[in-house]
């Protein structure tokens, strides 16, 4: 007999919707409150999807004994409030990304995720990198010895577009107050959530040299005000030895598409780490002349909207099948290394 856990859906914009469509696939998930502070979005979104209970005040869903886990979706400055509740509450919670907006707010979200042992937290930055093959095919070539030490990554990937563009409704993602930062932010938790996992996480942050602009693009025609780095790189040292040049931008004058290249003692890949990018991996290696090979990501077993993915694992962590792929502990160090690129 399949458990079905209640879910109550905190937002109602984009992310939050995509995240009701991707429930209600899942057979082990009922969404059965949405709310939002804005009364319109939330009744439409209840109306939309057929949610049964509708507020404007997320407590209410907190107060309701039969719900088991929230999913919180709203801007990231109100995560740690939120989660806070949510756990005083007795509810197991899914995060989105970024998880909070300062480093003391993640440091707090931790803390509480700490305090609160028997209960399940999440963070969605697991999504686009630790739910999908190509992590699990990379992490193995490391293991298996084929490539020697890392000793270096090097991430870029820049874009003309920014997130005000991809999401007119998204104006507190360019206030950092609200969002914690741009491109750095929004999509650094994925881009570390890959490349330090692949390293089993064991790689500690020891230096950083960096820069950032936002002074790229004239916004002005979608947003009254913008403070978030439009492009930003930094230089990283870890223990053992690891560097890592890294690099992301919205608004830059030009284009390098989510470009990794790891480079061991022994081999070397070249990948684009994204389940809808190529599935070729180039795997460099001397025997004893210089060799090249393509290696393809077997990626027909994974869900086409990633988004799905982790609602699956979500459920699998509430049944007891799986551990967090992305931890609020692990997800806030995550973050304490970006607010120092930003820094």
């Amino acid at each position: 007999m399949t458990t079905t856990f209640s879910i109550g859906m905190i937002g109602a914009g984009m992310i939050a919707k995509s995240h009701i469509k991707c429930l209600q696939k899942e057979p082990r998930a009922t969404v059965t409150w949405v709310c939002d502070v804005h009364k319109t979005a939330a009744r439409t979104a209840a109306e939309e999807f057929e949610i049964p209970h509708v507020s404007t005040d997320y407590k209410d869903i907190l107060a309701d004994p039969a719900v088991d886990a929230v999913l919180i979706a709203t801007p990231p400055f109100l995560h740690a409030e939120m989660l806070g509740a949510a756990l005083d509450a007795g509810k197991h919670v899914l995060v989105e990304k970024p998880l909070g907006v300062t480093p003391a707010q993640v440091r707090e979200m931790a803390a509480l995720a700490a305090a609160h042992p028997d209960q399940l937290t999440l963070d969605a930055s697991c999504r686009h990198a630790r739910l999908q093959p190509k992590f699990a095919f990379i992490k193995g070539l490391i293991d298996s010895g084929k490539l020697g030490q890392v000793y270096h990554i090097h991430h870029a990937s820049l874009g003309r577009g920014t997130f005000i563009e991809y999401n007119k409704n998204g104006a507190w993602a360019m206030d950092k107050k609200l969002a914690g930062g741009g491109p750095l932010v929004d999509w650094g938790v994925y881009d570390l959530s890959f490349h330090l996992g692949i390293l089993g996480d064991a790689p500690e942050l020891t230096a950083v040299q960096s820069f950032t602009r936002n002074d790229l693009r004239d916004l002005s025609q979608w947003v009254a005000f913008s403070d978030v780095e439009q492009h930003g790189a930094a230089w990283m040292e870890f223990t053992g030895g690891l560097t890592y040049y890294y690099e992301r931008g919205g608004g830059v004058h030009g284009e390098t598409k989510n470009d990794t290249r790891i480079y061991g003692t022994k081999g070397g890949l070249h990948l684009r780490y994204t389940s809808w990018d190529t599935p070729v991996v180039e795997y460099f290696y001397a025997d004893p002349e210089p060799q090249k090979e393509e290696l393809t990501v077997d990626m027909s077993s994974h869900t086409s909207d990633d988004n799905y993915a982790l609602s699956q694992h979500f459920m699998d962590c509430l049944e007891g099948r799986a551990e967090p792929l992305m931890p609020i502990a692990r997800a806030a160090k995550h973050m304490e290394i970006l607010f120092k690129i930003l820094a």
